[in-house]
């Protein structure tokens, strides 16, 4: 005989109408990691161990974790790759 299975996930909740980062009241809004999911190209889990690891700026209260709209954007930058140009005093050979 075999223990039975978990049947309840754990799913984080997320808030309603969250203001988007970039724009002037969610600057300074604090998310949890699971809300600045949707606006990186990250999971929640994968926010979550960055924090743990503190590869990335957060907001510690004293119990949770948080981002500010400002770091998530400054993430988003981080990460974001950039097409390449020539330089202009390459020549052609």
């Amino acid at each position: 005989m075999t223990a039975p299975r978990a049947t309840r996930t754990r799913t984080p909740k997320i808030r309603e109408n969250l203001p988007a980062p970039q724009t002037a009241e969610g600057l300074y809004f604090h998310y949890k990691p699971a809300e600045a999911a949707q606006w990186t190209p990250f999971s929640p889990r994968t926010i979550t161990d960055m924090i743990a690891r503190r590869e990335i700026d957060y907001v510690f209260n004293g119990r949770d974790n948080y981002l500010t709209g400002a770091q998530i954007v400054a993430l988003v930058e981080r990460y974001t790759v950039k097409p390449f140009t020539k330089p202009a005093h390459a020549t052609a050979a």
